[in-house]
């Protein structure tokens, strides 16, 4: 019996057709989103898998018989810490969503992600319907005891519907703290911090391959508040509580879940909390892995801070003096730049021009030139009579680049009279922008 070459293929290798499925978004408004990445997470890195342009606000990726199940994380935008959001792939199903940066995502296609989506806004209703009781005063008891029953009953619902996938894990994790009997609001939110991990696992390694983990610690860094300490205080407390449910687990892990946590704080603007962290527990355990990248790189950002002191040098200019020793000024402005660098001898005469516009008791500029040697430094700086010049030879190899942290020119700083960073503008546009300011 002769058979068909394709249908001998088909018999013994369904899977080169079956198991392909896709994941279509459809962005909007659809002039807003040009490229998206798609990553596949996993606790301590993330697998590049594709990337394509948004055409129309549509996009498509299709996913290969060797695309695994677990948890995909897609960017939509730079910064990627910032920018995306994470699909659940169970390897069963084709995917279809549509996102706006409003509504988030909203899956049409997808039993696991659409499971997770109605679950959570159910429960979001719920909560923010008791919350809006509890601040009432006279709201009778049967209305509160309904509303936390409605919670077990939602929470023994979808753990019971989501049996056997991946989609449990998130909806055990997210189960709110429900009291067996009526309490009083303070008692009621003083039970729900004390219980708000009981239910997060942080070994979880689908846990660890999504943004759950992450988001979960942010809020209650941000979202708790200690009776009788400082702001500040209360979330340093915080930052050691997440960091205490993390402690027993695998070193890489905290090193990717905590590095994570701090580029959230400093992307909240979260600085002291930031450095805290970076001090307290990330360098350890970079240190621990001989990770001496990631060490010297949160080193420079805790000593480049603003309110620290800037670090030190001798100006090159005859005097003698340091950095520190000047008091002619009540602010000064550094900026690191070279005679070589075409984007720098196109700012600095515009630097000059401002300077020129400034009180000179107020600011004063600082120029600090990364050189190979003094020839076109020389010839150049005679033109800016009015700044502090000063060389640095070696160029790169100097030590005042890693100390400032320098990775192009040409860089700007601000500091106050006590040479203190008050400023750290990105570009010569938003030096002007803060002086006018």
């Amino acid at each position: 019996m002769k058979i068909n070459k394709i249908l001998f293929l088909l018999l013994f290798f369904p899977t080169i057709i079956f198991s392909q499925h896709t994941i279509k978004v459809t962005f909007s408004p659809a002039t807003d989103f040009t490229w998206a990445i798609l990553y596949k997470n996993a606790p301590t890195n993330t697998k590049f898998i594709a990337q394509s342009r948004i055409v129309d606000g549509d996009l498509v990726f299709n996913l290969d018989e060797k695309a695994t199940t677990g948890i995909y994380k897609l960017v939509y935008a730079v910064p990627q810490n910032d920018y995306n959001f994470d699909i659940i792939y169970n390897g069963e199903e084709d995917i279809e969503l549509t996102f706006n940066l409003i509504d988030g995502t909203v899956f049409q296609k997808s039993n696991e992600n659409i499971m997770l989506n109605s679950y959570l806004t159910e429960m979001t209703l719920l909560g923010s319907d008791l919350e809006t009781r509890y601040l009432k005063e006279n709201t009778e008891a049967s209305a509160i005891t309904s509303i936390f029953k409605k919670q077990k009953e939602l929470q023994k619902s979808y753990e019971e519907k989501s049996e056997g996938t991946l989609v449990q894990h998130f909806i055990r994790a997210n189960q709110p703290y429900i009291p067996n009997e009526l309490e009083t609001p303070a008692n009621y939110v003083k039970n729900a911090t004390t219980n708000y991990f009981t239910n997060i696992q942080f070994n979880d390694e689908v846990l660890q391959s999504s943004n759950f983990l992450i988001e979960k610690s942010l809020a209650y860094i941000t979202g708790i508040e200690t009776e009788g300490m400082s702001k500040e205080q209360s979330l340093n407390n915080n930052v050691d509580k997440i960091a205490a449910q993390t402690r027993s687990l695998d070193l890489n892990f905290q090193k990717y879940f905590m590095r994570k946590l701090w580029e959230n704080l400093v992307s909240y603007n979260l600085i002291s909390t930031a450095n805290y962290l970076a001090e307290r527990y990330l360098i350890p355990i970079a240190n621990q892995l001989d990770d001496a990248v990631l060490v010297l790189k949160l080193t420079q950002f805790k000593n480049l801070s603003i309110g620290n002191l800037a670090p030190d040098f001798i100006l090159d200019d005859g005097s003698g003096k340091k950095l520190s020793e000047l008091d002619i000024a009540e602010n000064y402005i550094l900026v690191f730049w070279s005679s070589g660098c075409s984007h720098c001898l196109k700012e600095i005469p515009q630097l000059y021009q401002l300077s020129e516009e400034l009180n000179s008791t107020k600011y004063k500029v600082i120029a600090i030139g990364l050189e190979e040697d003094t020839f076109k430094w020389t010839n150049e700086v005679i033109k800016y009579p009015n700044f502090i010049n000063v060389i640095k030879l070696k160029k790169w190899n100097n030590t005042i680049v890693s100390e400032y942290g320098l990775t192009s020119t040409p860089t700007y700083f601000v500091l106050d009279k006590d040479k203190k960073f008050i400023a750290k503008p990105e570009s010569f546009d938003d030096l002007k922008a803060y002086l006018k300011k």
